[in-house]
């Protein structure tokens, strides 16, 4: 499942860099996350988009199915 729920520990892993790493990507928003009860979590379709270099927003569209135009909305 790509929306699975990572600790910072798992997703240090699966971007293989150290916990300190991992948490500056999260404090600089570089990837999306949420800080729960002085946990982060985020997700691996944040990580994939991440390396992937692809937008998160974007990330859901499939193929040339996305939507540009209309109140912002990104994805259909």
């Amino acid at each position: 499942m790509d929306s699975e729920i990572l600790t910072i520990e798992e997703a240090a892993e699966m971007l293989k860099v150290s916990h300190e790493v991992m948490l500056n990507l999260l404090l600089t928003s570089e990837i999306p996350g949420r800080n729960i009860g002085g946990t982060w979590r985020t997700t691996k379709r944040a990580l994939v988009s991440f390396v992937d270099g692809v937008p998160l927003q974007m990330a859901c569209c499939p193929g040339d199915m996305c939507c540009t135009s209309g109140a912002g909305r990104g994805c259909c």
